[in-house]
């Protein structure tokens, strides 16, 4: 009971100090993000997933989320996971890895049928490809607590993609950063504010009881204190209702909830007012917000 009161009173102070920030309007179709480039049609987080769903539905104005891994040389690989195992024949954890070994690493072997080798990128290749494609890129920073490669500060993530950032000339307005750890989105707000952030959290923390987890609304609150500009609750937070959203919204913040991969709950997130959903199938996000 103590949080909701706290958060009432959060709420409460901070709604005046928002009002130059993005906001939604109902009449406004969310935003389709392509999750790991549309893990349900490609091998997830690959070039070739990228290349695909940017040709399929960049007309419709898609954007690619993606997850970043720090290599043992201090490189980004595009892999969601800490190990290699489940999306590579290759097996152990990334941060013990070169970049150049994890490249070695086939991420289309666990997709039969693909039919081409897709190594696991590595985020300059995204940045440099994507410059020189028009991509739109949702990049998560992985940095989970118990993780091989967790780092407290999340220095280490910012600093490497903000390098990047620079090296590629990446245009930044075509960028959303996430992580479900606020220091590492700190590190990018400290760094450059004009980067756009989005706060994850899940309704249900790992090995915690039942409801031991975080609403929409205590996601918009803390995205407010921290100066994130996106609220990005998983699909089954509590209180991911029209009114939940639009406090949010009166807040300044966007809502993006993920991860949806039907029509039906597409329709009714679109109803609720949401301002993107990330999907592993965009096409049947498109079938609800372009019918």
């Amino acid at each position: 009971m103590k949080r909701f009161v706290v958060l009432s009173v959060l709420l409460a102070t901070l709604a005046p100090s928002v009002a130059t920030a993005p906001r939604a309007t109902a009449a406004d179709a969310p935003v389709v993000y392509a999750h790991r480039g549309g893990a349900a049609i490609a091998p997830e987080n690959t070039l070739g997933a990228f290349r695909q769903a940017h040709a399929l539905f960049g007309a419709d104005g898609v954007w690619l989320e993606l997850d970043a891994q720090r290599t043992s040389d201090g490189e980004l690989a595009v892999i969601h996971d800490a190990t290699l195992d489940r999306t590579t024949p290759c097996e152990g954890n990334v941060i013990a890895h070169t970049l150049a070994q994890v490249q070695l690493c086939d991420a289309s072997e666990v997709r039969p049928g693909w039919g081409s080798f897709e190594p696991v990128p590595s985020l300059r290749q995204v940045f440099t490809e994507g410059k020189a494609a028009g991509w739109r890129l949702m990049v998560e920073l992985k940095n989970i607590p118990g993780e091989p490669d967790f780092d407290p500060t999340g220095a280490a993530s910012a600093t490497e993609l903000l390098t990047l950032l620079d090296e590629t000339d990446f245009p930044k307005s075509d960028l959303l950063v996430q992580s479900f750890f606020p220091t590492s989105l700190d590190q990018i707000e400290l760094a450059d504010p004009t980067i756009r952030t989005v706060l994850l959290t899940t309704s249900q923390l790992p090995g915690a009881p039942p409801g031991a987890g975080f609403t929409l609304a205590e996601n918009a609150a803390y995205a407010v204190a921290r100066g994130y500009e996106v609220s990005a609750p998983d699909d089954a937070t509590l209180d991911l209702r029209a009114e939940t959203v639009a406090t949010a919204h009166a807040l300044g913040r966007l809502v993006v909830p993920w991860t949806i991969d039907t029509t039906a709950r597409a329709e009714a997130l679109a109803v609720m007012g949401v301002d993107g959903i990330i999907t592993n199938d965009p096409a049947a996000v498109y079938a609800a917000i372009n019918p």
